[in-house]
C-alpha cells in the first residue's frame, strides 16, 4: 500500500464501503435471511457518486501534477 498516493485514498476507502454493502446484501440474500443489513438506497447511491467524484478529483490533481513536471 506504499505505492498508493494520499489522493487515492478517499476514492479507495468509499468505493470500498459501496462494494462490502453490495456484497453483504448479495450474501444475505442468496442465504436467505429476512434480517437485511444494508444501507438505504439514497445512502448507497451518495456513497458511489463520492466514490466516483472523489477519483475524478483525484485524477485531475495526478494530471495536473504530470503536466507541472512535463513543463520543468
Amino acid at each position: 500500500m506504499s505505492n498508493i498516493k494520499k489522493r487515492y485514498i478517499l476514492p479507495l476507502v468509499l468505493f470500498s464501503l459501496y462494494m462490502l454493502n453490495v456484497i453483504a446484501t448479495k450474501v444475505q440474500l442468496a442465504s436467505g435471511t429476512n434480517d437485511i443489513i444494508r444501507v438505504n438506497d439514497v445512502f448507497e447511491f451518495i456513497l458511489l457518486i463520492l466514490a466516483s467524484l472523489t477519483f475524478v478529483v483525484a485524477m485531475l490533481l495526478a494530471e495536473k501534477d504530470a503536466s507541472q513536471r512535463s513543463a520543468e
